[in-house]
Order: structure tokens, then C-alpha cells, then sequence
């Protein structure tokens, strides 16, 4: 039988989180939840969290709040956890869209070798690309902050030391994203090969995590070919969805992923689970990759409010859906009213 998790959370007249927030608001919807002591303290927690998730969503109405990725990084995905061989690329297919990315090395300043860094996974990772395709669609220069706390404040990641803390992790992801090689490529089948091949994301973004003597670089630019492409390709989404998300790589890909597909289709289109699994890096028996995407989608749900997918036991159904950011909301440049193609 088919799910809908569009409707993610319904009271007992069928009304979906989003409906009960914008008929009772806020704070009468927590309310409701922390006074039915029939619930689990787990799954009120839970449902209290989901408020405040889709009620940002809901009541973003800025610029301000749109973030951007490329629309080849929402089609396939960078890997969830770290891969066992550090000088191995990173290959993913999407239908027609092919991405690369191919690890770098830096010089060990103890032996004076080089070294291969790998290529970057996680969350972590995510959110740098994330931060640095939301910026780099309003210039090549991109702002980082006075300091690596203040940076990963602006990335929604709290620092903490040590050898299992934030800012080692972050610190690795920036090299291994500093010194990756992406290669982009759509197949048009009436005009040939479209993309970008052989490129860095940015310059620098590596080397003031190396040398832990050297000083703070607050700016970074994007190389010239990724910023075009970028600012050609950008998908706009919300930041309120991307913060409520980013704990799981997951959930952030499969966001940006119907972010990107569903507002571009024209009819319902059926994935079965193994094409899934191949679009979001996901390894396991298929139904062990069902019930990940089928929690996952949840989540998105929540601040993807018009996100039409039917889950079964045989994959996912899509249904032509609205973008999660209202297309007169997107700016580019500080133009109001234009916006990015989504090609």
C-alpha cells in the first residue's frame, strides 16, 4: 500500500503539520504536543522539533534565507561516510548527469612527501559546498569570517577541540574539498556534452588548514570556470530547511535531490529502490535502503512543504511538485524578481 509522506504529521481531523501551524500557530501547537501525556517523551520531543523546523520554513520570506547548490551536485551526491581508499575518485550517474571527483594531495610537512588527502564525505562537506555555492552565486570572492570559529558559526556548526571535535573534522573536509578535482557532464543527445571537467571549487581553501602557523585567510575565490557554471546551474533552497537537516547526509541529499527533480517534472515518474540507492551513494540490501529513505523522507517533508512523493515497497513515486522557494522570492545579485535556471 502506498505512504504519503507529504503528510507527515495529521491530527485527528487530517490536518498536516504545516496547516496546524498556519490555523493555531506556534506556540499552541507546542503546547498541544507537551500536554498529551499520551505521546512518548521521545516522540513529543520529536514532534516539538518538527514544529519549530517547518514553522522557520514556513515563515521565511527573504532572500536572505535562500541558499544554492549546483544542479549537479543535487542530482548525485558526494559519500555519506569516509571511503576506505584515500587516492580513489568518486564516480556517480544520474540518468544523463555524470560527476567525478577526484582526491588531490598535499605536501606532509613531516616527511616532506606527498600525499593523498581523499576525496571530502559527510555532512561536513555538505555544508561547505553549501556555503560556498550560496555566496559564490553573488560573486568569486566569498567571505569566510575573522576567524575558524566564526566560519564554521556562519556553517551551523558549533566548534569544539580536540582529536574527535568539530574543527578537526571541518579542517579535513576543507582539504579534502580544497584539493578535490570536479568533473560535471550532462549527455544532451541533440547538442552534445555539456559541462564543467577537470576543475577546483576554489582557491586557497586549503592551505590555512595545513600549517597551523599560517594566518587566518578571511576570503576565498571561486575558480572562474565552477562560479560561471555555478551562477548558470544553481538551485535555490532554504536555509531554514538545510539547518533543520544537517545532521544527516542524507536527508540533506535527498532535499536538494527533490528540490531539483520534482518542480522539473512534467508527470509522476517511478524510481524503484535500486535506482535510489545508486543516486544517493546508498550501500545495503534494497530494503535496508528503503527504510532510510523512507525515515528520511519524513524530515524533508517537514520543511519541503509541497514535496509530492508517494513511498511503496517498490521505490518512490514522484508527483510534479512547487519549488520549496517561491520562484518570486529568488534574487540574483540583488535583483529582485530574476532568477537562477535550474537547467
Amino acid at each position: 500500500m502506498v505512504q504519503e509522506h507529504r503528510l507527515i504529521v495529521a491530527d485527528d481531523e487530517g490536518r498536516t503539520i504545516h496547516s496546524q501551524l498556519e490555523l493555531f500557530g506556534l506556540d499552541t501547537c507546542l503546547a498541544m504536543v507537551r500536554q498529551d501525556r499520551e505521546l512518548p517523551r521521545s516522540v513529543r520531543i520529536a514532534r516539538e522539533r518538527q514544529l519549530v523546523g517547518a514553522h522557520r520554513v514556513l515563515t521565511e520570506i527573504s532572500f536572505e534565507d535562500v541558499s544554492f547548490l549546483h544542479a549537479g551536485l543535487c542530482q548525485t551526491s558526494l559519500p555519506h561516510s569516509r571511503p576506505a581508499m584515500d587516492n580513489e575518485p568518486w564516480q556517480r550517474t544520474n540518468g544523463r548527469f555524470h560527476m567525478v571527483v577526484e582526491p588531490g594531495t598535499i605536501i606532509d610537512p613531516t616527511t616532506g612527501r606527498s600525499t593523498w588527502v581523499g576525496v571530502p564525505f559527510g555532512t561536513r562537506a555538505r555544508l561547505i559546498m553549501l556555503y560556498l555555492n550560496r555566496h559564490g552565486t553573488r560573486g568569486r570572492r566569498v567571505h569566510l569570517g575573522s576567524s575558524m570559529s566564526d566560519w564554521m558559526e556562519r556553517l551551523g556548526i558549533q566548534a569544539t577541540g580536540g582529536k574527535n571535535g568539530s574543527i578537526r573534522a571541518v579542517k579535513e573536509q576543507s582539504v579534502r574539498l580544497g584539493r578535490a578535482r570536479f568533473s560535471l557532464q550532462f549527455e544532451n543527445p541533440e547538442t552534445g556534452a555539456l559541462g564543467i571537467s577537470d576543475t577546483q571549487l576554489a582557491d586557497q581553501l586549503h592551505l590555512w588548514v595545513t600549517d597551523e602557523d599560517s594566518p587566518w585567510i578571511e576570503e576565498i575565490e571561486l575558480t572562474q570556470k565552477f562560479h560561471e557554471h555555478l551562477r548558470e546551474h544553481a538551485v535555490p533552497l532554504s536555509d531554514g530547511a538545510i539547518s533543520y537537516l544537517s545532521g544527516s547526509s542524507l536527508k540533506l541529499d535527498l532535499y536538494a535531490w527533490a528540490a531539483w527533480r520534482l518542480p522539473r517534472l512534467e508527470k509522476s515518474l517511478r524510481l524503484n529502490w535500486a535506482q535510489i540507492a545508486a543516486s544517493f551513494s546508498a550501500a545495503g540490501e534494497p530494503n535496508k535502503v528503503a527504510a532510510k529513505v523512507r525515515e528520511a523522507l519524513v524530515d524533508v517533508g517537514t520543511v519541503y512543504r509541497d514535496m509530492k512523493i508517494d513511498v511503496s515497497r517498490h521505490g518512490l513515486l514522484l508527483h510534479p511538485s512547487k519549488p520549496p522557494i517561491p520562484r518570486t522570492l529568488v534574487q540574483v545579485g540583488g535583483q529582485t524578481g530574476s532568477l537562477l535556471p535550474t537547467k
